[in-house]
Formats: C-alpha cells, structure tokens, sequence
C-alpha cells in the first residue's frame, strides 16, 4: 500500500514536471531565435565586407587563421561570433524540423546549455493547456508510476516473502 501511495506520488510529480516540456521549449526557442537575431547583423555585415574584397565567408575565415597581431584579433573576434551564428542556425533548423510533438525531445538531446539555463531562471511553470502538455503530463505520470511500481514489486518480492508493496 505504501509503495503504491509513492508510486502515484511520483507519478503525479513526473507528470507536472514532464506537462512543462512544450512550454519551456517554446522558450527555448525564442531565446534562441533572438539570440540568433542578435548576430545575424554583425555576420552579414563580415560577408559583405569580405564580398567588397572578393573572398568569401569560407576564404576570409581560411585567410584569417595565419593572421597575425591586430589582425588575429580582430579575425578571433569574428570568427567566434560566425562560428556561434552558424551552429545556433543550425540548432534552430534541427529544432525546426521536429514535429511539435517531438520538439522537447529533440531539444532534450541537443540544447545549449547557456541558452537552457537563461530560459530556466525566468521560466515560470504553469498548467498546461495544450494537447501537447497533456500528452507529456500523462507520459510522465506513468512513467513515474510503472518505474516505481516496478522497483517496490521488486523490492516486495525479494523482501517481503509474496506481499504487495505495489
């Protein structure tokens, strides 16, 4: 009885935690895709400036690894800020490209643990309305429940000479 009571517990905490994987993706995104506005200026100015001298992105960044002094400075600078554009246009694309349903578990694999924790420390959980926070509220219910309803039929069986602890 008591195993059964922690399983519903813990079924019903997986479940408000899971319900918020939609939302919190949701903001994850906007961060992101702000974050992605934020440099987009700054690399296509690089490229129109490098266009004006004929080279390319690739060129430029190629040209820009045997620089030396003041140079090397100012290539570091911006081929961090086109290297940081181009992995986060990439992230958003691979989040684009996952249906609404699978978007929190794409990101569950692939975030950007900068972007994650500033979403995080202004992320606010809320009930869920949506057919997507429910579906991940009920995932996460049971979940919770069958993991620990396994362990305490385990730990029951082994310990317990045939009683139910779940």
């Amino acid at each position: 009885m008591f195993g059964r009571l922690l399983a519903l517990i813990a079924g019903a905490a997986l479940a408000v935690a899971a319900s918020q994987g939609p939302a919190f993706t949701d903001q994850y995104v906007q961060n992101l895709t702000g974050r992605i506005d934020e440099l987009r200026p700054i690399v296509e100015e690089f490229d129109a400036k490098v266009t004006e001298y004929n080279y390319t992105r690739a060129t430029a960044m190629a040209e820009c690894s045997t620089a030396e002094g003041l140079l090397d400075a100012l290539c570091s600078t911006y081929e961090t800020v086109v290297e940081r554009y181009e992995m986060l246009v990439a992230h958003m694309a691979a989040l684009n490209a996952a249906s609404i349903w699978t978007r929190p578990l794409v990101l569950a694999r692939t975030y950007k643990k900068d972007i994650a924790e500033s979403v995080y420390s202004v992320f606010k959980p809320a009930v869920p309305a949506t057919p997507e926070g429910f579906a991940y509220g009920g995932g996460g219910f049971l979940a919770g429940f069958l993991a620990l309803s396994i362990v305490f039929g385990i730990f029951g069986g082994l310990l317990g000479g045939g009683r139910r602890y779940a």
